[in-house]
């Protein structure tokens, strides 16, 4: 099968490796002369290959639970992205079940910062997991350009990775590896939750886990898991906690020469005054940061929900940046986390109340429990302008001059001050 290098920029055809002679290659549909994007040769032998409807087109990165490539979907005209498991690995059993745990734990979670799945199967010997192309970079390439993030692009950032893990978790699923290379951002800088290869579903033994591979990575894991114990999803905020320690000072926690000195720092020094690295930083995010960060779990934020709630305070608090509020996108599309459409929805995707981007459960209990005061409010005062207008009628029956024209009538009540729909335009986020 001859494996397809890349698309004529100016038919659209399809140009192979055997097109290409030293640098330069021929289209064989419009005969353009073309530079070939290397020495005419795969760097990598998947590449061409096609998998279920998936083709293979170009290679995206390497980690140690796969490879991933960018592959076409012809079926539905898309690009996506195809994780292949390792042949040497595909041959332990556990490996699979792993791997493939990774595609179901994803798949049970539909929310808009989590990457979607799209199939699972196996070609040639290969297991491969089908998902959404991100189409950004990631937080941890961000990080190495940049150095450090301005507070509160890492707030935004921090109350989109949240809600992500608060849906995960809600499903009893824990992501186990949260770190700056598993963040990803869309080019409309809407955060994405990657690699759930390390998940586990809470309450389930999972003996995958007892092959001896590392789970996590040291300098963003909890000191309860270094030492072999439980983890639950107080495991996951301390993880979290590390990654924008990290992405606010511009450097994790705790280093050192050796993996295993690191997690022993974990387990037993303090964490360095994040307030020293980042003055700039509020010092209410801090103390959430330093509060993730606590060597015992039951000292930690309980859930993500409460993180949400804590954070809600910061983005909400006179001194942080007014801007801040408007980035995290919680909210999408008119749903909420759990994917349940929000009746009022604003173009800027937040709804009236949303404080940061985020809405807790108090909040919209709150909004449900005034709206049929609003409602018996506004039909109280549609009866008395009735009323009113009828009084007013009766008195000046011959003095016909003095009726109030229906749009005067209307432009009087005011009930319908602060009730209007007019959507406001509001610039996509971008961290």
């Amino acid at each position: 099968m001859a494996k397809h290098l890349a698309k004529c920029p100016k038919c659209g055809n399809r140009l192979t490796y055997e097109s290409a002679v030293g640098d330069r290659m021929q289209c064989s549909s419009c005969g353009a002369v073309l530079k070939a994007p290397g020495t005419g040769k795969p760097s990598d032998p998947l590449i061409g290959q096609t998998f279920g409807e998936f083709e293979i087109t170009g290679l995206l990165g390497r980690g140690g639970m796969g490879t991933v490539y960018r592959a076409h979907q012809a079926s539905l005209g898309r690009d996506v992205a195809i994780k292949v498991l390792p042949k040497q690995l595909a041959a332990n059993p556990d490996f699979v079940e792993r791997f493939r745990r990774e595609a179901r734990a994803a798949a049970a979670i539909n929310h808009p910062n989590i990457i979607e799945v799209y199939a699972i199967g196996e070609a040639d010997g290969h297991q491969y997991i089908a998902m959404e192309l991100v189409d950004g970079e990631s937080l941890a390439a961000r990080l190495k350009r940049e150095g450090r993030l301005p507070p509160d692009d890492a707030l935004a950032i921090l109350l989109q990775t949240a809600s992500a893990l608060e849906a995960a978790h809600e499903k009893g699923i824990l992501h186990r590896d949260i770190k700056p290379a598993n963040l990803l951002f869309t080019s409309r800088g809407r955060v994405k939750v990657a690699d759930f290869g390390l998940a586990k579903q809470t309450g389930v033994d999972v003996s995958v886990t007892q092959t001896g591979a590392s789970l996590g990575t040291p300098l963003y894991m909890p000191p309860e898991v270094s030492r072999g114990q439980p983890a639950d999803a107080r495991s996951d905020l301390y993880s979290l906690g590390a990654t924008f320690y990290q992405a606010i000072a511009g450097k994790p926690p705790f280093e050192a020469s050796t993996p295993t000195a690191v997690l022993l720092m974990h387990c037993e020094k303090p964490v360095p005054p994040l307030q020293s690295l980042a003055p700039d930083a509020l010092p209410a995010l801090c103390r959430a940061i330093h509060r993730l960060l606590r060597k015992k779990p039951e000292e930690r934020y309980g859930s993500a929900e409460e993180l949400l709630a804590a954070l809600e305070k910061v983005g909400a608090s006179p001194a942080a940046p007014k801007h801040a509020a408007g980035r995290t996108g919680r909210k999408e599309h008119g749903r909420d986390s759990a994917g349940r459409r929000d009746p009022v929805h604003r173009q800027d995707g937040r709804s009236p109340g949303h404080v940061g981007g985020v809405s807790s459960p108090r909040q919209a209990e709150a909004r449900k429990n005034r709206l049929p005061l609003l409602l018996s409010g506004i039909g109280a005062a549609i009866v008395l302008v009735v009323v009113l207008i009828l009084a007013l009628g009766g008195k000046d029956k011959e003095k016909p001059q003095a009726k109030v024209p229906p749009k005067e009538v209307q432009t009087q009540d005011p009930t319908t001050k602060g009730l209007s729909t007019t959507k406001e335009e509001t610039p996509t986020p971008t961290p």
